[in-house]
């Protein structure tokens, strides 16, 4: 049972930290501290993204992918309507991107603020289908966008396939 709550507010160097203190009957203290920044914005404690494309696409040369659906979104930096993910929290994140394609070929690119980071190719012809992903670990600061696009001087052919067999999926998360 929690006898008493005690909220403080201390300002260090622009930052300011809400703490509670409870303490409970044995005589112990719990503590939650949620971090601040100097604009009184709560800092997520986690940070990642999960999205994929819903239906198949025929995207043109340099066009940026729209991954539609969002099943994670700790942080809020994804945009499902853009397919742009807005770094919260400067840090070093991974990123992961699968493309599946049927009976075509497409080279995709990670972008981060318009600069390539990372690549795919696949070819999949006579009626065949596959998928390949890439990865990429960046440092990448608050304010950072970074998304996926078809690569700028090659439309590829075919279409970006997505089903129940599987769904081209754009993925992050903060790992400091």
């Amino acid at each position: 049972m929690l006898t008493s709550i005690i909220l403080v507010l201390v300002v260090i160097t622009g930052y300011a930290f809400a703490e509670s203190s409870c303490k409970t009957t044995d005589g112990r203290y719990e503590v939650n501290v949620i971090g601040r920044n100097e604009h009184s914005e709560i800092i997520p404690e986690v940070i990642a993204f999960h999205a994929y494309i819903s239906k198949d696409v025929h995207p043109g040369a340099g066009r940026r992918l729209v991954f539609d659906v969002t099943k994670t979104n700790k942080g809020n930096g994804y945009n499902s309507h853009t397919g742009v993910f807005t770094c919260p929290k400067t840090g070093i994140y991974v990123f992961v991107w699968v493309i599946r394609i049927y009976a075509g070929e497409h080279s995709t690119e990670l972008m981060i603020n318009n600069y390539v980071y990372g690549s795919t190719f696949l070819r999949a012809k006579n009626g065949d289908d596959g998928s390949v992903s890439g990865t990429v670990v960046a440092h990448v600061s608050k304010g950072d966008t970074v998304y996926v696009r078809n690569r700028s001087e090659y439309a590829g052919d075919g279409r970006i396939s997505s089903n129940v067999n599987g769904k081209p999926t754009f993925s992050g998360w903060l790992l400091q």
